[in-house]
């Protein structure tokens, strides 16, 4: 089964690891952007041999910090 992601999606439906591109995509942010988080450690990832891959979990978390940020 092939899931389209995109801003949209509900976390709940996300697959339990994303990509770099499919995170950034569901982020509304830029692919570039997206590895700049990871490389700073703002956003988790998990490397799998030469996979890197976001936990859905730390979108999650990503977006609840960004909440309560900007509340």
């Amino acid at each position: 089964m092939n899931l389209v992601i995109s801003r949209h999606t509900p976390v709940a439906d996300l697959p339990e690891l994303l990509s770099v591109e499919e995170a950034a995509t569901w982020l509304g942010i830029g692919r570039s952007l997206a590895y700049d988080l990871v490389g700073r450690g703002d956003l988790a990832s998990v490397r799998l041999g030469r996979l890197l891959r976001v936990p859905r979990a730390a979108l999650a978390a990503m977006v609840e910090q960004t909440q309560a940020v900007s509340a």
